[in-house]
């Protein structure tokens, strides 16, 4: 037993150096005094007990409990943990409670014995703590915790008097950090003016995530110019045709994702996009008989790349972005082309117009682009270009203006 207890004191100071999901913040002493540094940020449960911090400088982070400071919070207005003693349970406990808002009445959340408990605090320092219960269908819990409901709504409902909605709506939500804050802060705004603005310290999810991500979904327009192929065709039947140039324009549909990685940056995000674009397009030149080819070819296209966002906070975020382009060309097809068909030797030629199907083929290219998103919406010009393979079709230029909807 003694050799346990050795080894595992000696193996703390690793599990302490060990970084899971280290963010930066800073502590508040019980002096009052702000230390900023790393933050070991991880579940609910270790969060409301323990603080793991590192000061800036040093190699081990140091674990801070309640009675060891005031709070500490992750940097960037994020998460807002403070010392404040627990009432809820069986007997009185300090905890590190999340602090959700500041004001007349405010707002923590305490987690305590695997549950979710909200503490609403007026002016004088009088607290009504609910239980985020969920009500199920066992008939043997159903009744008190029902009843146990009723009896916090109604004293919530007493301490925020100035309001006689308050216990209905209280009685009709989900219990959750976004719906109660918003249902304290319409009343201090509305009835506790006299302590000042609200101060919302809620948590912001994607500003203390290892990544966050937006998705989007749009459509556009896309001009290309292609070069057809110009090459033995069929080498054993030794058929031979000119090159063709087809450009025009064609609708585009895609949809997307832009990865952010907060503690890297701000305003550099990782790109992945896929589109499909029908093609069906004429040639410049003319065929033997004065007619112009024709191309039909369905594109799919995968783009991987970066995207640098110049204003990552305001309503209108202009951006530049760049990376890899890989199209799929599927059953790509000439109408109407001119060849030559030897056929026995090099003095028996006929020359034809006919059709040629080149199957599918992939081809790697680059592309350019930027635009402005605005709220939920972007738009966004690119520029990309495609080389095929040796027997391919080989995209000149091609220009693409498209609109988004972001979510």
């Amino acid at each position: 037993m003694k050799k346990l207890v050795l080894l595992l004191l000696a193996t703390l100071p690793i599990r302490l150096t060990a970084q899971v999901n280290p963010q930066e913040g800073y502590i508040i002493t019980n002096d009052n005094d702000t230390v900023h540094g790393t933050i070991d940020y991880l579940t609910d449960a270790r969060n409301a007990k323990t603080c793991l911090f590192r000061r800036n400088g040093e190699s081990e982070y140091k674990s801070l409990s309640p009675s060891d400071i005031k709070g500490y919070r992750l940097a960037g207005d994020g998460i807002y943990y403070v010392s404040r003693p627990f009432t809820g349970g069986e007997k009185e406990e300090l905890l590190f409670a999340e602090f959700l808002l500041q004001g007349g009445v405010s707002l923590y959340r305490y987690y305590y014995d695997d549950y979710n408990y909200f503490g609403f605090v007026d002016s004088d320092g009088r607290e009504v703590i609910i239980r985020d219960d969920k009500l199920n269908d066992d008939l043997g819990t159903y009744s008190r915790k029902l009843q146990e409901r009723r009896q916090k709504v109604q004293e919530i409902g007493a301490l925020m008097s100035r309001d006689n909605t308050i216990a209905n709506r209280l009685w009709k939500m989900d219990l959750t950090s976004n719906d109660l804050t918003r249902l304290v802060r319409q009343y201090d705004e509305e009835y506790c003016t006299e302590a000042g603005d609200c101060v919302v310290f809620q948590y912001d999810r994607k500003k203390s995530a290892a990544v966050s991500r937006r998705f989007y979904v749009g459509a556009g327009i896309c001009y290309c110019s292609y070069a057809s192929p110009s090459y033995d065709y069929t080498r054993a039947y030794s058929m031979l045709y000119s090159e063709y140039t087809y450009s025009g324009i064609a609708p585009t549909f895609f949809a997307g994702a832009d990865f952010q990685f907060p503690r890297f940056s701000k305003n550099l995000y990782a790109q992945a996009e896929v589109s499909y674009t029908p093609w069906r397009i004429k040639s410049s030149e003319e065929n033997m008989e004065g007619g112009r080819p024709e191309m039909s070819v369905d594109e799919l296209a995968a783009r991987l790349g970066v995207r640098h966002v110049f204003s990552s906070d305001s309503r209108i975020s202009p951006f530049i972005r760049a990376g890899i382009n890989l199209s799929w060309n599927l059953a790509m097809k000439e109408k109407d082309v001119s060849y030559k068909y030897k056929i026995d030797d090099d003095s028996q030629v006929s020359y034809r117009v006919g059709d040629l199907d080149h199957g599918g083929q992939m081809g790697v290219g680059v592309y350019l682009g930027g635009g402005v998103d605005i709220s939920h919406f972007r738009i966004s010009a690119s520029w990309k270009k495609s080389w095929g393979g040796k027997d391919g079709m080989d995209e000149k230029s091609s220009g693409i203006l498209t609109a988004a909807w972001l979510f």
